[in-house]
Parts: structure tokens; C-alpha cells; sequence
């Protein structure tokens, strides 16, 4: 029997083995070979003939080297034939051999043996000696007390064996090699995300080390190519550089800063040193102007082995170079000049490396001052090569959407009655003029137009006053985009003075006037977003607590244009989209239009360079810079703030008193790398999934000299604010690479790839911005009162301090990290966004209980503990007819709070294609206003019930016992319940054509009651986490969607500081502090989703087929007591599937469990709650 590849191997004691791990002798041998020979009808010298000048193939094992002490054993006479028709076999590579030449020795490993075995190919002697004869077929054959076997039989078993063997050999190489990772990653921290198993981003980040040990000393240092900079100091100033490119040099630049400034000439010449050094000294000769031509540069040499310092800190662990280089060469086999050259990175120091400079520690802390200059070449300036586009797209793409702006003229819209569907946000067929015309009624009307002719009745909420005529007005200055200047590295700087200011388009907001009503009365539904995607989508802007900052909760427009459609038979994309997976966008045009709101989640780093007016006060002006070379406050910023005053008694009556730098809340591009994404965003836009790019929060620091007016609301009157706030986004593309490539220094990671984002090539290093009053912006944005006086939960002149609840330990555990501590008045707080009326996703069903279920789940929510309640209104996306300001208004102020919240959600798509961008803002909304100054905070709908269970009667003391746990996160499951059949309305009252029926909950009933019904036994084993939703630490979760706690204090620590703080670090996040909620004895949630005619077709079959499956049957019939304890306590030791149960009388199966404590004990609590309420209510009036 042979191999699989008909060639057996040999021991060193000259018998074959075969894969089964057994041997024959060399007769049985010579007989096996022979019935091989006529199964496939071939002779010796036929091969011969054939293969007498030609190479054969022979397959030797992967070896680094070859044994040339074993002995050589002639392979079998028929190897060279049958192995020119093998198969190629993974294990082996494939040699040259020919007849004439020397044996090629190749060594390879015996199944279940522990020798090394080398065989060799055959030459012309060999063959001669092995002549084929015809021989009978051999039989089985017992070799030292084994039966050797042949045919099917010994195939089957060989192939088992091989297998096998092959299994092991694997696992053996796997165990080995972890064991080595884990101890590099242990001790070492290198190659962490090998280690965290990062195989979706972190492969491609790091250089594989292993590829440079077997290089040597010289090519590894030429492959890390690294420039260390050694910057200038005043002994390098040279005076005769030409000063910039104007007509003076260094030292009379010098001259005119002292007497100008009022600067030592040492300052003077420090602040102009980056003009006036010369690379090669100042000795060059000067040109015929009077100048030297100094380049601006640092002073750069390249490192080589010589000038590795082992004295320096590797990195920032408890060892220095010498010792790192020591455990490479034992761990990893090179060569102490391999070891050397591979960290010489962190084992430079730029002056110099001698043992005075050890600190206290026994290291040097050498400066990381290294520019990586292996990238790759392609990766320079330059442009790109324009990818032809179908003509409307080119269009847009290129800016020419403004350019119709001017001679659009509008009409009055309609009011009153219902909004303006548009589809209900499931496609805005707006193209062209139609989208500047809808965006210019918007603002010339107001944002809340509706079909119906006649007058409006909206109780649209204002404050008493509002804006005077005086007062300036918001405005939005459109900029015209064109993407194709993106194509150009580095990025061309935009068009400046006269020109570029008459390019805007002012967009003006007159109806804007009302703090208390803000919200509402922002463009939201058609912003001027839609003329100019580098505007920030604004939803709601606020003052901090504390005066500090102007808060902005922005959405990402894109987002709502995600909508797919399969491409058809033979149909192709567009010229210029970019399908996936057979699928393109329906609005492309408008999703890659507004790829600059995927720019505005990303930061970019700037540097303040001097100003040309050198009047009082000039306007700062910067430059776009990277990380090493910009201001400290400029290091992650998107926007220029500027803030300005209204005094009526002064003239002008509007001045500019500061500016700022804006700061993401959160850090997306970090977030994106530690949930383990490859890029942040895509250019072609299929990056819905990624929902922490949904909700763009930013803030705009308040000059100092106004902190305590904000604070104390003194910057608003009669319902009106007097200072203002500018926002000028920062205009550069997207960045559609790894963010990794462009983290801030402080996360700690160097630049260790070799595409990396080097804003000297992309941004180029003299790309100065354009003044603000030449850039699109939003302007006259009024800064109004903070949140709890703005509502009126803390009166004006009070100090909230003096409301606020005792401290706990979680209340400052980050502290020290976030450097923020609000004043927290609530233990627990709830939010809501509901309405009137809505509509389910893709439109299937118009629901419209809203007030019911609102005033039934407010007075659950506060007799369950809840301090307050923040109900987010959306009754203006559907109707100025009605709101739920009545409902709210049966309850007392100091515990619910109304904001009016009218925008519509953008895009009511299902999955990754929808953006219910009114929830999300309003979410996030609640917990920067009102979170703040809470604990725990829980956002639910209002079929939600929150539940105490056990020993627990209110939520607050449930918050208690999390904080004791150090919880952060609470997570409850959630799964649709079943309304109980017999407490529905009689089902005839609203039965349809089809059979079907409306389940309408009676006027003396509770919807706690009704559905407390769920088609599974508690505790629940189903995961349910699509629908799970969550009770949280607010202080804690830094962005909160829907369903999840996504970004987190503890996600954006560095490794460094995540260990200070004694949490694990992972690359690729795992939150640590949540807790799903012991269902039985901490609490639950009892999930009374609305059930629509839709969903009783056929009800009352499907009803009778008793199943314990979610949507089989949409009413409920629950198991009687006796039944359900058992079936529970069945599952709880592990029993089957429940037995199909029917009742008698109407045959209806059994298929929910009832909730005991909500029936014994929660639901008469809230009969008798809502009871007084009503007696209360009745008497007040």
C-alpha cells in the first residue's frame, strides 16, 4: 500500500512505511509495486523512455534545512511516472529533480513515529536494479506480530490514520505557538492584538516581526527607515534666512518683534525659529537678494545600531532596551544586531545617551520623536485619477446645487391639520431645485408645514417675550462643496475674500424665537444640511450646568438616505455608484452628497498662526496641522466657535467677545477601533451598522468671563438669549482609512503601518482656513438658559447644590478621568419619546393610544419609584391638532417635565436601513440635559413597564443595590407579552372582511393588567437582545442607543489608564459592569406592544393550536396556576418542552404565564393610584 501520492516513504532501517505507521519487508515491497504498475498500465521502461530528459516532480516536506547525515534510500522505481499525475498535497512543495543530477535529500516527519525519515528521488542505477516481473497479487502479510493489510480496507484505515495525524500535527504547532504569543503579550505587551484576537482590524496595523528577524541588521534598519527629529534651540538661529518669503530677513524680523511685541530679542527669536534655522548652518551662501533660502525644517538624522541607547525605557514598560533586546535573542532567535535594529524605534534619544540622564526608575526616557518613512510608495501628493461619473451625480458632486439657489422663487405652504407625509420617511423623492425650494419655504415659514388648508390651531410652545426685531437672527451660511477637490493631495486650500463670500448662500430663520421652545422651533425636517453637508445637523442645543460649555446634539444626515434595491437581471450600477453585494442606494445622489457629515465625526488637528490684523482683538486664524505641531486646544477639534454679545444701549450693538475650539463629547474614531471595525466610514456608505456614528455630540467652550452668566441664566430675557454662538465647520474630507492610522497621541500608539494618514501629504503643511465670515457656518445660535432652570425643576436663583442627594462611591469613581461632577438631585430618572399617534416601522400600522398609555404608564413609573419623568413630545411630526401637553399636565411639574419635540424621524426604513434620527437625538437629548444630574437613568417606551420584583417595591431601591455591586449597566429582557383574550373588548366590535379584529384594551382596564401575559415562564432563558433594553449609570454611559450602552467612560480610556483604574483592557472592548437583572427576585420588564388587525389574520385557527412560540397566536390564554408552577418549576430542573395544553369550552390553547406580583401586587397599586389621580383631578377643577 502507498501513499497518497503512490510514492512510500522509508526508515532508516531500510523498510517502507506506509501512513498507517506499519512496515514491510523489501520482497512484500517489490510485489506491491508491481500490481501498481499494472493497474495503471505502465512498465519501467516506458517511464523511462519517456522520462529521460525531462525534470520530474518529486514532493519533499517544508524544511529550513536539509539532513544530509541519514542514510540514502533509493525511492521505489515507479515514484517519477505516477508523480507526474499527483494531485499537489498542502504539506509538501513541489521540487526539480532530474535523472543526470545529484539526489535532492527532503526530510519529513513518520506518522506515530519519532524519527526523522529522508528519501530521496531515483536515478538511472537505481531503476536498473529494479526491473518489474510479473508477480501474483500479494497477500496479507504479518510483520512482527502486525497484519499488514491491502485494498479498500487499508485505504480506509490509512486515510483515518492520515487524517488523525495530520490533526495532531496542527494542534501541536497551534499550542506552541500561543504559548509563544501569550508570553511575548504578557510580558512584553507586544503584538497585543495577536493576543486579544483582533483579526478584523489589528492584522494589517503592526509589522510582522517575524519577517525582519530572518533579514539582516542593514535591512531591517532600511526597512523601519526612521528619522529622528532633533528640534532647533536659539544657538541654530541663523539672521540672514529670508524671514517666510518676504522682503527682510531673520534679524530684522527680530528687530521689528521687539519693538512691536515688547519681546526680549531671546523671545523674539524663539517665537520665529522655525523660519530662521538652516540645515546646513549658517554658512550658505547668500543669494542676490541679501537673503539665505532656509528651508523650514528641524534638524533630522537617521539612527542607525550605532546610535541605539539601551539604556532607554522600552516603551513604557518596567524595562529598558538592553534587557529587551536580551529577551528577544532567547526568545526569538536572532542575532543580538537583529534584536538591535527591530526596536531600534524606541531605543533612540535625541540627545544623546549617557547615564546622567537616568531617572529615579533606572531608565531614560527617550522621546518617541520617530517619523516612520516606510510607506507606502504609491502614498504620496499628488492627484488621483477621476472616476467618471453619470452627469447628475458629477453635478451635485462637484457644488453646482447652490448655484440654483438664487433663482428659485417660493410660495406659502399650507397649515394647519396634518403634516406633510413625504412618504412618512420612507423616501424623499425631493432632486434639485425641488430640495432648495423646500429648504427656502422651511425657512421663510417655519419647519412644521402641514396638507390642510385651513388656519392653524398649533399650540406651538413659546416662552413669555421671544426675540425683539433687534435681536440678531439665526442664519445658515450655505458653502458650496465640491467633492472633487478631494481628489487632490494635498488638499486645495478654498477660495478667500470678496469671492468666497459672495459664493454663500444665507439662509435666515426669522421664526426662531423662544428659548423655552428651541427645540421645536429649530430647522430640523429640512435644514439647510440639505444645500451645504458640512453643517451639522443640529436637533437641540444647551448650556452646561456649570456654565462651562454650549452643549450640541447633532444626527448624522447620510444616514437617512441608507435605503437599498437589488440590482435586476443584466442591470449595472450607475456610472460612479458603488454597489455591494449587488446592491445600490436608492438616493445615491443624495448619500454621497452628504458624505461630509461622515468628515464631522472625525477630528482634525489645528495650529494657531499669527494674524494679519494686529488691531484689538483680532480674529484668531488657524492652520491645519498634525498632532505634534498643533495647540493644545486644538488638538481634536472639528468647529471654530465664536461667541458674540447683543447690548441694545451699545454701539454697535452686537461685539464678539471670545473664541473657542469645539471637542467631540466622545472620541468615534477611538470607539471605532475598540469595538474592533476596520474603518469609522466608507465611501460608498453601506455603514449604518455602526450605530455610534448616528449621534454626532460636540461642545463649544464659553469664554471664561461668561461662565457664571450661563450658569445663573443671566444670558437670557424675556424668553430670549443675548449671547451667541457661531459654529464654522472645519471643511476636509472624510477619512476612509483605518483610524488607528490617525488616533491622538495620548491613546499611546505610534505609527506602526505603512498606509498611514500623514496631514502633511493629505492637508499639506501651509493650508491655512479661510476667515469665518468667508466660511459656511451657523450663525447667531442663542445661548440659552441650562437645562433644569430653562424647564423650570430648579427655579432661577436657586442653587442647585442645595437640592442635591447624598454622595455614594460611584458617584466619584471616574471623577479623577471625566473631571466632571454635576450636582445630582434624582436617584433615578426616566426618559420618553412619544406621541399622539405613530406610526410602526415601513409604515405597516397607525397606532393611536398614545394618551392613554401615557397617563397609565406615567402613574405606574413614579408609584414604582422613579424620581422624574422626561416625556420628549413628538406629536408635531403627525399633527398641530394635538399634543400630549394635556396628560402631562395631570401631573405635578417637580416630577414631569414636557419638551416639545416635533421632528419627524428621517428614514422609518426597517434594520440598518432606517434612522429614527427624532428617537435617537431625543435620547440623547434627555440624558445630557437631565442625565446629568441623575444617577441611573432608564429611556423606554411607553408600553414599557419597569418592574421591582422580589423584596424590591421601588426602583430606587434596586438603584441602591446596583451601586453597592458596582454596577453600571442593568440589562432587562424584553420579549412582546400577549393581551389576555377575555380582557379584550368583544373581538365583533372591530372584526374586518378578512376575520381579523383590532385587540382593544376595555375603558376599566389597565394595559399592566391586560398583557400580563408572556408566552414564557419567568425567569426567561430566550436571550432576546435585539429588544433588551437597559437602566444605566448616566454619569457613566458617554453615548446610549436605543438598545445599548455603546460608548462608555471606561471605553475611552487608553490601555494606560483603563489599568489605572484596575479595569481589564481588551483592544477590542468588553464592558465589565453590567448586570442583567434577576428576573424573579430584582426586577423585570412586562414589554405591552400594541397588537394590530394585521396581526390576528387567522387568529382564531392559529389560537387553537396551543404553542408556546411569540407570534403564533397574538392574544393571550393563560395556563392556570396549578399548571404554569409546574410547567416553571419543570423547567427550572431542566425538563422538556411544554406539553400543548387546550381549554375546555372554546378549545383555545394555553400559551402565556402570568406574572404573580404584577397581579397581586403591582396591578391594584396602580387601580387605586390612577383612581385617586382622577378624584384629584375632578376637585382641582
Amino acid at each position: 500500500m502507498s501513499t497518497g501520492n503512490n510514492r512510500p516513504e522509508v526508515d532508516d532501517d531500510g523498510a517502507t512505511i506506509l501512513d498507517d505507521g506499519l512496515s514491510m519487508c523489501d520482497e512484500e515491497l517489490q510485489q506491491q509495486q508491481q500490481q501498481q504498475q499494472q493497474q495503471h498500465g505502465t512498465t519501467l521502461s516506458n517511464s523511462l523512455q519517456k522520462k529521460k530528459n525531462t525534470p520530474s516532480i518529486i514532493y519533499a516536506p517544508i524544511r529550513k534545512k536539509a539532513i544530509t547525515d541519514s542514510p540514502i534510500i533509493a525511492a521505489p522505481p515507479t515514484a517519477p511516472s505516477s508523480l507526474n499525475n499527483a494531485p499537489p498535497v498542502r504539506r509538501f512543495q513541489m521540487m526539480e529533480h532530474h535523472h543526470n543530477e545529484p539526489t535532492v535529500i527532503a526530510q519529513r516527519k513518520a506518522p506515530f513515529k519519532n524519527k526523522d525519515l529522508v528519501v530521496s528521488g531515483n536515478s538511472r542505477a537505481d531503476t536498473a536494479q529494479h526491473q518489474p516481473q510479473q508477480q501474483p497479487p500479494p497477500k496479507p502479510t504479518i510483520v512482527a506480530g502486525r497484519r499488514i493489510l491491502s485494498g479498500k480496507k487499508n485505504k480506509r484505515r490509512t486515510i483515518k490514520l492520515t487524517c488523525i495525524g495530520a490533526t495532531l500535527l496542527v494542534m501541536y504547532v497551534l499550542f506552541n505557538y500561543l504559548i509563544l504569543i501569550t508570553f511575548d503579550g504578557s510580558h512584553h505587551n507586544d503584538d497585543r492584538d495577536a493576543v486579544t484576537g483582533n483579526t478584523a482590524s489589528s492584522s494589517n496595523l503592526r509589522p510582522n516581526s517575524a519577517g525582519v528577524a530572518s533579514s539582516s541588521p542593514q535591512q531591517q534598519a532600511e526597512a523601519t527607515s526612521v528619522e529622528v527629529k532633533k528640534e532647533p534651540t536659539i544657538k541654530d538661529f541663523c539672521g540672514l534666512c529670508q524671514w517666510k518669503d518676504q522682503g527682510f530677513n531673520c534679524n530684522e524680523r527680530v528687530e521689528w518683534t521687539v519693538n512691536q511685541k515688547g519681546q526680549t530679542e531671546d523671545e523674539a527669536q524663539a517665537s520665529n525659529l522655525k523660519y530662521c534655522v538652516n540645515a546646513n548652518g549658517c554658512n550658505d551662501k547668500v543669494n542676490d537678494d541679501g537673503f539665505m533660502h532656509c528651508e523650514e525644517q528641524s534638524t533630522v538624522f537617521t539612527p542607525t545600531i550605532k546610535d541605539f541607547c539601551g539604556l532607554c525605557k522600552w516603551k513604557d514598560q518596567s524595562f529598558n532596551c538592553n534587557e529587551r533586546v536580551e529577551w528577544v535573542v532567547k526568545q526569538k532567535g536572532q542575532t543580538k544586531e537583529e534584536a538591535m535594529a527591530t526596536n531600534l524605534k524606541y531605543c533612540v534619544n535625541a540627545n544623546g545617551c549617557t547615564t546622567d540622564k537616568i531617572n529615579d526608575e533606572g531608565f531614560m526616557h527617550c522621546e518617541e520623536q520617530i517619523t516612520m518613512t516606510n510607506k507606502n510608495p504609491s502614498y504620496s501628493a499628488g492627484t488621483m485619477k477621476h472616476v467618471e461619473k453619470e452627469p447628475e451625480l458629477e453635478a451635485i458632486l462637484s457644488g453646482s446645487l447652490l448655484k440654483r439657489a438664487h433663482d428659485i422663487t417660493i410660495s406659502q405652504p399650507n397649515s394647519g391639520g396634518k403634516r406633510n407625509s413625504n412618504e412618512e420617511g420612507l423616501r424623499d423623492r425631493r432632486s434639485g431645485e425641488d430640495i432648495v425650494s423646500s429648504v427656502l419655504t422651511a425657512a421663510r415659514y417655519g419647519d412644521r408645514q402641514y396638507d390642510t388648508e385651513e388656519e392653524s390651531n398649533a399650540k406651538v410652545e413659546k416662552g413669555g417675550g421671544g426675540r425683539n426685531p433687534d435681536m440678531p437672527i439665526l442664519t445658515a451660511y450655505c458653502e458650496p462643496v465640491n467633492q472633487t477637490a478631494w481628489e487632490t493631495k494635498p488638499l486645495p486650500t478654498r477660495d478667500s475674500g470678496p469671492t468666497a463670500k459672495s459664493s454663500l448662500f444665507p439662509i435666515s430663520y426669522p421664526h426662531v424665537q423662544s428659548c423655552q421652545a428651541l427645540p421645536s422651533q429649530w430647522p430640523i425636517d429640512t435644514p439647510p444640511v440639505d444645500l451645504d453637508p458640512f453643517l451639522p445637523w443640529i436637533h437641540d442645543v444647551f448650556p452646561s450646568s456649570d456654565g462651562k460649555n454650549v452643549i450640541f446634539v447633532a444626527q448624522n444626515r447620510r444616514r437617512c438616505y441608507n435605503g437599498q434595491r437589488g440590482l435586476r437581471n443584466g442591470e449595472k450600477a450607475p456610472k460612479g455608484v458603488i454597489p455591494h453585494k449587488n446592491y445600490i442606494h436608492i438616493d445615491y445622489r443624495k448619500n454621497y452628497f452628504m458624505r461630509p457629515q461622515s468628515a464631522l465625526f472625525q477630528h482634525v488637528p489645528v495650529k494657531t498662526i499669527p494674524s494679519e490684523n494686529l488691531g484689538e482683538d483680532p480674529e484668531p486664524r488657524y492652520r491645519l496641522a498634525s498632532h505634534e505641531e498643533a495647540d493644545a486646544d486644538g488638538m481634536e477639534t472639528r468647529f471654530i466657535c465664536r461667541f458674540k454679545r447683543f447690548d441694545p444701549t451699545a454701539t454697535p450693538n452686537l461685539s464678539i467677545v471670545g473664541y473657542s475650539l469645539s471637542k467631540h463629547v466622545v472620541d468615534y474614531d477611538y470607539h471605532t477601533y475598540r469595538k474592533g471595525y476596520k474603518f469609522s466610514a466608507t465611501e460608498a456608505g453601506y455603514d449604518n451598522h455602526m450605530i455610534w456614528q448616528s449621534q454626532l455630540l460636540f461642545q463649544c467652550p464659553v469664554p471664561p468671563a461668561f461662565h457664571e452668566r450661563v450658569q445663573n441664566g443671566d444670558t437670557v430675557v424675556d424668553d430670549y438669549a443675548n449671547l451667541y454662538v457661531d459654529v464654522i465647520p472645519i471643511r476636509t474630507a472624510p477619512r476612509y482609512t483605518p483610524p488607528r492610522e490617525f488616533l491622538q497621541p495620548h491613546y499611546g500608539f505610534s505609527n506602526e503601518i505603512e498606509n498611514l494618514f500623514i496631514p502633511d501629504i493629505e492637508w499639506g503643511k501651509d493650508h491655512v482656513l479661510p476667515k469665518i465670515d468667508e466660511s459656511g457656518r451657523w450663525e447667531n445660535i442663542p445661548v440659552c438658559m441650562p437645562s433644569l432652570m430653562a424647564h423650570g425643576i430648579v427655579p432661577k436663583g436657586v442653587d442647585v447644590n442645595t437640592l442635591t442627594i447624598p454622595e455614594n462611591e460611584s458617584d466619584k469613581k471616574y471623577v479623577a478621568f471625566t473631571g466632571d461632577l454635576p450636582p445630582k438631585i434624582h436617584k433615578v430618572i426616566a426618559c420618553t419619546w412619544a406621541s399622539t399617534t405613530f406610526r410602526t416601522r415601513s409604515n405597516r400600522a397607525n397606532v393611536n393610544d398614545g394618551k392613554r398609555r401615557l397617563q397609565e404608564w406615567l402613574q405606574f413609573n413614579l408609584l414604582s419609584g422613579f424620581d422624574h419623568i422626561y416625556v420628549y413630545d413628538n406629536s408635531g411630526a403627525f399633527t398641530n391638532e394635538d399634543s400630549l401637553a394635556d396628560i402631562i399636565g395631570l401631573f405635578p411639574p417637580e416630577k414631569v417635565t414636557r419638551v416639545d419635540w416635533p421632528c419627524k424621524i428621517c428614514s422609518n426604513r426597517d434594520g440598518n436601513e432606517g434612522e429614527r434620527s427624532s428617537q435617537y437625538a431625543a435620547e440623547s437629548s434627555c440624558r445630557l440635559r437631565f442625565g446629568t444630574h441623575a444617577r441611573w437613568l432608564g429611556s423606554f417606551d411607553t408600553d414599557e413597564y419597569l418592574v421591582p420584583m422580589g423584596e424590591f417595591n421601588s426602583m430606587g431601591e434596586v438603584a441602591d443595590e446596583l451601586d453597592k455591586k458596582g454596577v453600571k449597566v442593568a440589562v432587562f429582557k424584553s420579549s412582546p407579552a400577549k393581551p389576555r383574550f377575555d380582557l379584550l373588548e368583544d373581538p365583533k366590535k372591530t372584526t374586518e372582511v378578512d376575520g381579523s379584529f383590532t385587540p382593544t384594551v376595555t375603558a376599566d382596564e389597565t394595559f399592566l393588567h391586560t398583557y400580563n401575559c408572556n408566552w414564557e415562564s419567568f425567569p426567561r432563558k430566550n436571550d432576546l437582545s435585539h429588544r433588551r433594553k437597559q437602566m444605566y449609570r448616566a454619569d457613566y454611559v458617554k453615548l446610549h442607543y436605543v438598545h445599548y450602552s455603546t460608548i462608555t467612560v471606561v471605553s475611552q480610556m487608553n490601555e494606560k489608564e483603563t489599568r489605572s483604574y484596575k479595569e481589564s483592557w481588551l483592544h477590542r472592548y468588553v464592558e465589565r459592569h453590567v448586570h442583567e437583572f434577576d428576573e424573579m427576585k430584582e426586577s423585570t420588564m412586562l414589554h405591552t406592544k400594541t397588537k394590530v388587525s394585521r396581526n390576528m389574520l387567522s387568529w382564531q385557527k392559529r389560537c387553537k393550536q396551543s404553542t408556546l412560540i411569540e407570534g403564533h397566536c397574538h392574544v393571550g390564554f393563560p395556563f392556570p396556576k396549578q399548571m404554569a408552577d409546574k410547567i416553571t418549576a419543570d423547567s427550572k430542573a431542566g425538563g422538556g418542552r411544554t406539553r400543548s395544553v387546550n381549554r375546555e369550552g372554546d378549545g383555545y390553547g394555553y400559551n402565556c404565564f402570568v406574572n404573580e406580583k404584577i397581579e397581586d401586587y403591582w396591578w391594584p397599586k396602580l387601580v387605586e393610584a390612577v383612581k385617586k389621580r382622577e378624584e384629584s383631578s375632578i376637585t382641582s377643577q
